[in-house]
C-alpha cells in the first residue's frame, strides 16, 4: 500500500498514488477539508490521497486539519513530503519517498469511505437512522468527531423510534445504538439521556427473527428469484439496456433493488411502438423531485437522446397495499424494437446531462453490478429473510460474471480478469476451501430498515 507523491501544478493539488482500483471501482473519503482519500471497495486498500497544497496565489498551503490527519495517517514526516514536492519547480522530478499508511487508522477509515459508498445504492434508504449510527461510530473511532457528530445528532431521533418495543438487536446494533447517545450527550443531552434508557430496557442483545409488526421502512425481496431471473437473461436480449444511475437522480428518491437487472422494469408494449420503464420510489420519497426527472433512450454511439418521457405515479387498486409506489414513463419509440440493439434506456434528473458514450455506460454498469455482488457477499438478512447463504452466493457469482462482462465491454481486459477472479473465488463449484470474507454486512441491511 506504498503511495508516492506527485505534484498536479494545473490544481495544485500533491498526489500521493498506490495501486489502481480494482473491479468493484473505489470509494471516496474526505475526512477533513483538502484531503480527499480514496479506498478500493472489495479489499479496502488506500488507493490514493489528494492533498490541497498550493494557495491561489501560488504559495505552498497545506491546511492545518490535512496536515495533522496526513500526520496520523502515515507519520510525522508526511506533512513536509507534500510541501516539499509542491515547491517543486516545473519539470522536476524524483527523490520523493513513498509513504505507508498507519494499518489501524487506514482501516476505520476505509470502513467509513465503503459504508457511505453502500449506503448510496442500497435498497434501505440512506435516511435509514442505522446508516447514521454506524458511520457515527466508525467516524468517532476514526476520530473525525464532526462528521460523528452530525451522524449521531441524525440517527437519534430516529433510533428512539426503532427502539420502541420488546424486539431483541444483535450486539453490534446495540453498540452503535449507545455510541450515537455518547456522542449526542454533550449537544442533545435529554433525547441522548432517553436513548440511553430505551437500550437498557431492552433484552439482551441477540439476533433473532424479526417482530410480526415490522417497522415501516422494513424491505423484503426475493433473493432465489432474482438469480433465476438473472440466468435466463445472461445472454443480453436484443434492443435497449437499462440502468439506474444512483449518481444521475436525487438522493432518496428511487429505491435501487438487487441487483441492475431490477432496479428497473423495462416492457415493450407489443399493440403499440412505446416502452414502459418503471421504477420503484424509495420510503418517504420527496416526489416534489420526481418532477425534474426523466426516463430517456439515448445512442451512446452517437452520445444522442432518441426520446424522453417523464414519470407520472402508478396508482394501487389497494389502498391498504404495502408495497413500494411505483412511477412509469412510457418512451415511444423512433424506431422498431429491433432496430435499438446498442442503445440504453437511463434516468436522469437533468435534461441537459451529457449522453455517456457506450464505454462509459459499461463502466457504469459494470461499477453497479460489483456494487450489488459486494453486498450479496454480505448475505444482509434484513433483505430476504427468507434467502440462505447458498441463494445470496449464487447472486454474488451471477453479478460479478454481469460485472466481468461489461468491463470486456468496455475494453478494460485487466478489471474483466479481476471480475472474472472473484466470481471464481465465491462461486461453490469452483472457489477453494476458503472463500473470501466479503465483510460484515451494515446494519441498516442486517436489520432492513
Amino acid at each position: 500500500m506504498n503511495l508516492t507523491p506527485s505534484l498536479e501544478r494545473e490544481s495544485g493539488q500533491v498526489i500521493l498514488e498506490g495501486v489502481s482500483a480494482g473491479a468493484a471501482g473505489e470509494a471516496p473519503l474526505t475526512p477533513v477539508p483538502g484531503l480527499d482519500l480514496a479506498f478500493d471497495r472489495v479489499d479496502g486498500r488506500l488507493l490514493r490521497a489528494v492533498v490541497d497544497a498550493i494557495g491561489a496565489d501560488g504559495s505552498v498551503q497545506v491546511g492545518e486539519q490535512a496536515a495533522a490527519m496526513l500526520t496520523r495517517l502515515f507519520d510525522a514526516e508526511a506533512p513536509s513530503m507534500v510541501s516539499n514536492t509542491a515547491a517543486k519547480p516545473s519539470g522536476a522530478s524524483g527523490g520523493a519517498c513513498s509513504l505507508v499508511p498507519e494499518p489501524e487508522l487506514a482501516g476505520m477509515l476505509s470502513s467509513l469511505a465503503r459504508l457511505d459508498a453502500a449506503r448510496a445504492t442500497s435498497p434501505v434508504p440512506p435516511g435509514s437512522p442505522w446508516w447514521g449510527a454506524e458511520a457515527a461510530e466508525l467516524a468517532e473511532r476514526a476520530g473525525l468527531h464532526t462528521r460523528a457528530r452530525a451522524e449521531a445528532h441524525q440517527a437519534l431521533p430516529g433510533l428512539l423510534g426503532r427502539l420502541q418495543g420488546p424486539a431483541t438487536l444483535p450486539e453490534d446494533a446495540v453498540r452503535a445504538a449507545q455510541a450515537v447517545a455518547g456522542i449526542a450527550a454533550a449537544g442533545k443531552p435529554e433525547a441522548a439521556g432517553r436513548l440511553t434508557e430505551a437500550i437498557g430496557k431492552r433484552p439482551g442483545p441477540r439476533l433473532v427473527a424479526p417482530p410480526t409488526a415490522a417497522p415501516p421502512m422494513v424491505l423484503a425481496f426475493d433473493v432465489a428469484a432474482e438469480v433465476k431471473n438473472l440466468e435466463k437473461d445472461l445472454v443480453r436480449l436484443a434492443g435497449p439496456q437499462w440502468m439506474l444511475d444512483p449518481w444521475l437522480v436525487p438522493e432518496g428518491l428511487f429505491r435501487p433493488a438487487l441487483s441492475p437487472y431490477s432496479d428497473l422494469y423495462v416492457r415493450h408494449e407489443d399493440a403499440e411502438d412505446r416502452l414502459m420503464v418503471v421504477a420503484l420510489l424509495a420510503p418517504g420519497a420527496d416526489c416534489r423531485a420526481l418532477a425534474r426527472c426523466q426516463a430517456r433512450l439515448v445512442d451512446p454511439g452517437v452520445r444522442r437522446v432518441l426520446t424522453v418521457a417523464s414519470f407520472s405515479k402508478v396508482e394501487s387498486s389497494v389502498t391498504s397495499d404495502p408495497a413500494p409506489s411505483r412511477v412509469r414513463a412510457e418512451l415511444k419509440l423512433p424506431v422498431p424494437l429491433e432496430e435499438l440493439a446498442g442503445t440504453w434506456i437511463e434516468v436522469v434528473q437533468d435534461k441537459h446531462q451529457p449522453v455517456l458514450s457506450a464505454k462509459g455506460h459499461y463502466i457504469r454498469c459494470a461499477l453497479r453490478w460489483a456494487d450489488a455482488a459486494l453486498r450479496a457477499e454480505r448475505a444482509p438478512a434484513g433483505l430476504d429473510r427468507r434467502s440462505t447463504r447458498a441463494d445470496w452466493i449464487d447472486l454474488a457469482a451471477t453479478a460479478w460474471e454481469h460485472c466481468r462482462r461489461d468491463w470486456a465491454a468496455a475494453g478494460d481486459a485487466y478489471r474483466a480478469e479481476l471480475a472474472a477472479q472473484r466470481k471464481a473465488a465465491i462461486d461453490p463449484r469452483t472457489r477453494g476451501p476458503e472463500p473470501p470474507a466479503g465483510g460484515p454486512a451494515y446494519l441498516a441491511e442486517v436489520l432492513g430498515c
